[in-house]
């Protein structure tokens, strides 16, 4: 096992655990997480030797989204260039999930919210408990959905049920997730890892290389579907968004929020 800062990396034999660990924080996204998932993802596509990831939280909650109080985008020196590079690494994270040889599962409990939803949504399979509630808050906080998130929600749940998600922000519950078919395993509260074992020792069972041949087709179907590669903008649209005193204010608003419910 390899730990980062708010991450676990746990490698057991034909499987790999990407296992979120700020339970305090609910799980949320800063830059420090996103370093360890993206050397771990880069490191799969040299191991064709693991066959699954799996992708889960500790505590109470899947994920809370990118973490506002720290930013999930450190500030960086340089020209326009190098920041809108700097302000797309989230967004390469969600592809390289997609291009890694590996089957991938998201595990999840409690809150999955902005970032971490999309995180679960480049995931091949996602396993929810009942008590799941996912969220897409960005249009709540005066930004686009960016990291080509809402062409990724509508690949895998149509667009009519991905334009309800993202433009009301509204709280999205387990049967919606399941019967849309986001999710395609439902476990009571206390049967999460069960659950999800269940479906590795399913995928585990398949021959090596039909389920890898079949991994390669289905990631290969999903980007080409349409609207995948409108995403090239969203470093731009998140950049314009970010200097915007509307952005800036409605995020104040919303931690000032947080704090008085945490009193």
């Amino acid at each position: 096992m390899s730990q980062g800062e708010g991450i676990k990396v746990v490698y057991d034999a034909q499987v790999v655990r990407l296992i979120l660990d700020r339970p305090k924080q609910l799980n949320a996204l800063n830059d420090d997480v996103r370093k360890v998932i993206a050397a771990t993802l880069n490191d799969l596509m040299e191991r064709p030797d693991i066959r699954l990831l799996v992708l889960s939280g500790e505590g109470k909650a899947f994920c809370s989204g990118a973490d506002l109080k720290t930013t999930s985008y450190p500030k960086v020196e340089g020209d326009w260039s190098t920041r809108r590079n700097r302000t797309s690494t989230w967004q390469r994270v969600l592809e390289q999930i997609e291009r890694i040889p590996q089957v991938t599962i998201a595990s999840m409990q409690g809150s999955v919210i902005g970032g971490g939803a999309l995180l679960a949504t480049a995931c091949d399979f996602r396993v929810i408990t009942e008590n799941v509630v996912l969220r897409i808050p960005e249009l709540a906080l005066g930004i686009p959905n960016v990291w080509n998130g809402t062409p990724l929600l509508a690949r895998e749940v149509g667009l009519p049920t991905a334009r309800d998600w993202v433009m009301t922000t509204r709280k999205v519950r387990a049967d919606e997730l399941k019967s849309s078919g986001w999710a395609q395993r439902l476990s009571a509260d206390d049967k999460l890892d069960a659950t999800t074992q269940t479906l590795v020792d399913e995928l585990l069972a398949v021959p090596p290389a039909a389920l890898a041949m079949t991994r390669s087709m289905t990631s290969a179907l999903g980007r080409s579907a349409q609207g995948m590669a409108m995403g090239w903008a969203d470093a731009d649209l998140q950049q314009w968004a970010l200097t915007e005193d509307e952005y800036k204010e409605t995020v104040r608003s919303y931690m000032r929020g947080i704090g008085s419910k945490q009193e």
